[in-house]
């Protein structure tokens, strides 16, 4: 098996762009991705030309639509040498860094644009009903009621409560409060958790993530040639990927799905979790964040909750998390969000700093755990200056 140890720094994510992003209807998911894609490529100041591969993210709601990421470069007036339509979910941000680094390294790019955009309104588009045909009838369909079982299953096997996810929430608008850019920054109260509208029990409305019309985009390329554009680089430590059917196969060994997604990560950078400064968690609905910090080693299911009460996942606490308020208060990105803030750690521009950053993590959660048969994808970067 090849050893991924020996790509350590040779990539950096050299640009970061996120269109407007929020409830904007008029704006088509086209129109949001090219906007997105300018601002990377401006905020790096490489060369249009000079980007020879694009991955795209396929938008959910689009429909059969062949050849998404060769349109996107057509209307960006790139020809790309590697083009590609990627679609893990909410995992795909960081899949697409890996595979831009695994394309760089074999030498069928030098840069690589990845974008993404999502219009939840689109006029004229029907979207589609989807789900298990054995859960339909029933009413079980989509993200919302699948985390509710699994918010089920750690309340029983592992005595989480509603309180800690609402510490969760808490912390990341407290984050968010800092982000001029966020859909939501009003600060809130346990109490406010505590008193929101239960939309699948037990999941409450501020359990859950935003619904947001907007795009991202990520500019990846060589170490090398990351040092001579406009930005301080962001070097890609560590990466690591996995595909589990752990809904149909659960796991025993105690940590869950994604495990294996962050060890690969953490051996290629040559680091444990324990030396992660910041984190940003893909955060669809709170369950998810206790889930993830279990699977990636930052504490296990008997203290878990206490973790999360403590405020170790604030700015100032033992693993600062989700500085820019993520799915839950900044906006849903699909995770370009994440990946934006994780770079921004890095260079000491984020409007919620962690002092002297090292290692900034950041992960994707994606798949489709609520469709026949049910997948879950799990993405992990490792960044450092």
């Amino acid at each position: 098996m090849p050893d991924p140890v020996r790509l350590r720094d040779r990539c950096a994510i050299a640009g970061i762009g996120l269109s407007r992003f929020g409830k904007l209807p008029g704006t088509s998911t086209m129109g949001f991705t090219l906007e997105a894609a300018k601002r990377a490529i401006d905020d790096c100041g490489v060369e249009r030309d000079a980007i020879d591969g694009v991955l795209v993210l396929m938008p959910a709601i689009m429909g059969e639509q062949h050849g998404w990421a060769s349109r996107v470069a057509a209307f960006l007036g790139i020809t790309p040498a590697l083009c590609s339509t990627m679609d893990m979910g909410g995992a795909t941000a960081i899949g697409m860094v890996q595979s831009a680094v695994m394309a760089i390294e074999a030498g069928f790019c030098t840069t690589v644009l990845c974008a993404f955009a999502c219009q939840n309104s689109p006029q004229g588009v029907i979207p589609m009903l989807f789900g298990s045909p054995y859960a339909v009838p029933y009413g079980d369909i989509g993200a919302i009621t699948f985390m509710g079982h699994v918010a089920r299953r750690q309340m029983h096997e592992h005595g989480i409560t509603s309180r800690q996810y609402g510490h969760i929430a808490v912390t990341w608008r407290k984050h968010a409060s800092t982000n001029p850019l966020a859909q939501k920054r009003e600060p809130i109260t346990l109490e406010d958790h505590q008193r929101s509208k239960m939309i699948n029990d037990p999941l409450r409305l501020l359990d859950c993530c935003l619904v947001t019309d907007g795009g991202g985009a990520i500019i990846v390329t060589s170490g090398e040639r990351a040092r001579d554009l406009r930005q301080k680089p962001a070097l890609i430590a560590g990466l690591g990927q996995v595909h589990s059917s752990e809904v149909i196969r659960p796991r025993d060994d105690g940590r869950g799905g994604g495990s294996e997604a962050a060890d690969g990560a953490y051996r290629m950078a040559g680091c444990t979790a324990a030396d992660i400064d910041v984190v940003q968690l893909y955060d669809g609905f709170t369950p998810l964040v206790m889930h993830e910090l279990v699977a990636y080693g930052f504490a296990g299911w008997e203290d878990v909750g206490a973790f999360v009460e403590s405020g170790a996942l604030d700015v100032g606490g033992r693993l600062p998390a989700n500085t820019a308020g993520g799915l839950l208060s900044e906006g849903h990105l699909s995770g370009f969000g994440h990946v934006a803030e994780a770079v921004r750690q890095v260079r000491g521009t984020s409007a919620c700093q962690v002092p002297d950053v090292e290692l900034s993590m950041v992960t994707g959660y994606g798949g489709a755990p609520h469709e026949p048969p049910p997948t879950v994808a799990y993405t992990v970067a490792i960044l450092h200056a």
